[in-house]
């Protein structure tokens, strides 16, 4: 099959990478402890080492929530489902600086266990983090390493099979934005619990959770 490459620009890997990103609800609070929350897709684990557990965070410097982190230190990821899309897109409307995101949604707070910003009570998975160290590869952008104080969940999600936490959680997928400047979102609607081969070079007894398909739709709602 032929190949074509494609022209960088800004916003390249939410264009030009066709895959699925996570969401979260980043909470953050101010130096005058005003809380603001925003939705991220660039979150990944940095360090997987039980030892050392580390959140990697992409943002661009001149948001709320990058200012508000560089200035107190701490962050809640917070996790949401699927059927939040709406209060999610809210979240993502630039108001003023010092504006609550969260009064404009039906999500409600409740305090973290080890940092001031609140976690999300609807989401059903929280993160707690302080930073680490901040890398900046561009003038525009910064890099968060943070280090994972404390994961918390609905009560009894951990207690399930892991196919059935990824049904009950019902996280979504963000697939960024169309040419109108849409929300592009999806949600996993079908799991396949593979089984590793006797043969395999691990030699372990393994068992693969992934993803067959997933269900996509376009949000239209305007982003401000």
């Amino acid at each position: 099959m032929k190949k074509e490459s494609a022209e960088l620009h800004v916003m390249w890997h939410v264009n030009c990478l066709l895959h699925a990103f996570p969401i979260t609800i980043v909470t953050t609070i101010d130096e005058q402890g005003r809380i603001n929350a925003a939705p991220y897709s660039l979150v990944i684990p940095f360090c997987s080492s039980p030892q050392n557990p580390q959140m990697l965070l992409i943002c661009n410097k001149s948001w709320h929530t990058a200012k508000n982190i560089v200035a107190t230190g701490e962050f809640v990821l917070n996790y949401p489902r699927a059927d939040q899309i709406k209060d999610i897109t809210k979240t993502s409307y630039f108001y003023p600086e010092g504006i609550n995101e969260i009064e404009f949604t039906s999500y409600t707070t409740m305090a973290a266990n080890t940092v001031a910003p609140p976690r999300i009570v609807e989401c059903y998975q929280h993160v707690e983090c302080r930073v680490h160290e901040i890398i900046r590869p561009s003038n525009k952008q910064i890099n968060i390493v943070a280090d994972v104080l404390d994961i918390s969940a609905d009560a009894g999600l951990y207690a399930l099979p892991r196919l059935e936490q990824v049904r009950v959680a019902n996280a979504p997928i963000y697939y960024g934005m169309d040419e109108e400047q849409q929300h592009i979102y999806g949600n996993v609607y079908e799991l396949v619990r593979e089984e590793v081969s006797e043969d395999a070079d691990t030699k372990q007894d393994m068992i693969i959770d992934s993803i067959s398909s997933n269900k996509v739709c376009n949000y239209k709602e305007t982003v401000y």
